[in-house]
């Protein structure tokens, strides 16, 4: 009798801890941006995720469920123009920004990449990409 409530306390408290999702509070994103700029950026995407880009000023053009092979080719073409450079704030979040800095003038900013990740799969889930003004 000892045995079966031990047990049935044993399977409670496996049932009640076993309903919270831990999450990390804090993500490495300078190293992640820095592995993007040296070109491994499919290996932190999402099989299908949203970009956007701005084609003029506050005008944007969003695509839902893109593949990441059109996304990578897209991003690497704005980097392209200019030299990536990792510029977000703090280095715990889950969104961080590259900006693309004209070769010629360092103060001259061409483009923001800035990309969100998922908390629980640690992979990229939207890409946008806005002018630098």
């Amino acid at each position: 009798m000892i045995n079966k409530i031990i047990f049935t306390l044993a399977l409670t408290c496996a049932s009640l801890n076993g309903q919270y999702v831990k999450v990390a509070t804090h993500y490495d994103a300078e190293q992640t941006a820095n592995q993007i700029i040296k070109g491994k950026l499919n290996k932190y995407l999402n099989n299908k995720l949203d970009f956007s880009f701005e084609k003029r000023k506050n005008k944007f053009i969003d695509k839902y469920d893109v593949e990441a092979d059109h996304v990578e080719k897209q991003v690497y073409k704005y980097f392209d123009k200019g030299k990536p450079e990792y510029i977000s704030k703090t280095n715990g979040g889950y969104t961080f920004t590259i900006a693309v800095i004209n070769n010629k003038d360092d103060t001259d900013i061409l483009y923001y990449c800035s990309f969100a990740l998922d908390a629980f799969t640690s992979k990229i889930k939207s890409v946008e990409i806005d002018k630098g003004y």
